[in-house]
């Protein structure tokens, strides 16, 4: 029969909540209000057509109202069908959960089963601690990958086995420990569903993470070639030059005074024993000295004889990269000073790099959050620091005391690895 039917409205309204505060901060598509209302709409229609299908198949019928849901994650944000299916089933399991939280108190305080104040109390609860514990951390837009397909399968299994379950045991209402016991099971799928999802969420972040620092690192590979052929060439336009200053000193005149000074500039090229090393510190050295920045330098090069040459391009470019924009925003150029240094501690290669800052920071997982109002697509060249710290079984140490930024790394020497 064609009717309103509240239970099943409630249970709408739940898990259009719990999923809506989980996409809160996702990419909305175009015209979004409008879409939302459409999707609302045909949602709401299909409560009027629940009793259409037969009681006993009340599971199959919140199995339909819960794929038209994840249609309309599709129709209103920019996610593929397989992450709005996440989505959707990380939001039924909260809701999943709510709903057995509710029914237990209701089992144990029988004045309270399935009054409308409890469910208010209870609902709150979980949409608080679903934004501050889970939405808050997820943050931006996901993209499931199609090889995590069957685990997301197996959180629907697990929720619609529980909906069965709880669905069939209606027909022991009056069973208070069936119900208590019931309610406590399926309580308990919650949390490992939610667990699985989260775990499985954050795995594929970190993949996607591991891919853009790989990204990085092969970029920075292709860099220092281009920078070791450009320096080459350089030296080589420098060498030819000397040459001809010698030779012709009376005919140049006074250029030759500013031509030895550009020459002193490309002559001071440091010397530590390390190609690899050497390139970068000479690029960020002359990018240092013509920006008004103090650049000093104590490495051995030596004692990183063990690391691939990219890799030690890579590592030395972000740290100086990140240290030449820190103290590019000083006022005061006095303070506008990097301090490198290399050397040997025991059986570990000692890096310090120590620079002036003037921003307030946070730390999240021992790295300096990003201030940039896209944080998400900042913060990798400390990422890619770590990733190849980490690669040579090194340690990364990341602190602020008031206005100096220190960062420092512990890398095993070859003998000991």
């Amino acid at each position: 029969m064609i009717a309103f039917h509240l239970s099943p409205f409630i249970v709408l309204v739940e898990l259009l909540a719990t999923t809506g505060i989980l996409l809160f901060y996702q990419e909305k598509r175009k015209y979004f209000p409008l879409r939302l209302i459409l999707t609302l709409f045909v949602l709401a229609g299909f409560n009027f057509l629940w009793g259409l299908i037969p009681e006993q198949f009340d599971t199959f019928t919140y199995v339909l109202q819960f794929f038209l849901l994840v249609i309309g994650i599709t129709v209103c944000f920019k996610l593929n069908f397989l992450s709005a299916l996440f989505w959707g089933a990380a939001g039924l399991t909260l809701q999943h959960m709510g709903y057995s939280a509710m029914t237990l108190v209701g089992s144990v305080f029988q004045d309270l089963n399935y009054s409308f104040g409890l469910i208010i109390v209870v609902f709150i609860f979980v949409f608080v601690g679903e934004y501050f514990l889970i939405t808050k951390k997820i943050g931006l837009n996901f993209e499931l990958k199609e090889n995590y397909v069957y685990l997301t399968a197996i959180a629907l299994v697990a929720m619609f086995s529980t909906t069965f379950l709880n669905s069939y045991r209606m027909n022991y209402a009056s069973d208070v420990r069936l119900i208590t016991i019931t309610s406590i099971y399926s309580i308990i799928c919650s949390f490992l569903t939610l667990a699985l999802q989260l775990g499985l969420f954050e795995k594929t972040r970190m993949e996607q993470e591991v891919l853009v620092l790989d990204q990085i690192i092969a970029n920075d590979r292709q860099h220092y070639d281009d920078s070791m052929k450009n320096m080459e060439m350089l030296n080589m336009y420098c060498h030819d030059l000397k040459y001809f200053l010698r030779r012709n000193a009376d005919e140049v005149g006074s250029f030759k005074q500013q031509a030895d000074k550009f020459l002193q500039t490309f002559d001071a090229e440091i010397a530590t024993y390390n190609h690899a090393l050497d390139t970068i510190l000479t690029e960020k050295s002359l990018y240092c000295s013509s920006h008004d920045i103090q650049f000093t330098c104590m490495a051995d090069g030596q004692l990183l004889s063990h690391m691939d040459t990219a890799d030690v391009y890579s590592l030395f470019g972000n740290l100086l990269s990140n240290a030449i924009e820190a103290v590019s925003s000083l006022q005061n150029k006095e303070r506008r000073m990097i301090s490198l240094t290399i050397r040997r501690r025991n059986d570990f290669v000692h890096i310090l790099i120590e620079n002036y800052y003037d921003s307030r920071l946070t730390f999240n997982n021992g790295l300096p959050v990003s201030t940039k109002e896209d944080a998400h697509l900042h913060g990798y060249g400390l990422k890619s620091v770590r990733y190849l710290i980490e690669k040579y079984h090194g340690n990364l140490t990341i602190n602020a005391d008031e206005d100096v930024f220190h960062v420092n790394i512990l890398l095993p020497l070859k003998e000991s690895l």
